[in-house]
């Protein structure tokens, strides 16, 4: 696991593991697939620009998603099918498993 360092990394890895149906269905989009077209375009516009000589004894990561802080810009899509990758499926999800 120390070598994944990037969601590309996992996404290899997963595309290994996965049966072939169970990974045609997870990098398949609905219809056309316009939409994960424009969700990766979308993405691949956002940067991360390092910064240097920063103070960072204090950082605070928190956010809020729906009005609601969260201790991390962190977030998880609603998905289906999980239990086809884990066992326990989207309960699994929720734990962060």
């Amino acid at each position: 696991m120390e070598q994944l360092v990037c969601i590309d990394d996992f996404e290899k890895l997963a595309l290994n593991i996965l049966t072939p149906s169970v990974r045609d269905y997870y990098k398949s989009g609905a219809g056309d697939e316009i939409t994960l077209k424009w969700n990766r375009e979308a993405f691949r516009k956002y940067k991360i620009r390092p910064r240097v000589l920063t103070d960072v004894s204090k950082r605070d990561i928190s956010t809020v998603i729906l009005g609601e802080k969260i201790s991390m810009p962190l977030g998880i899509a609603p998905t289906a099918m999980q239990r086809m990758a884990h066992p326990d499926g989207e309960c699994a999800n929720a734990r962060g498993e």
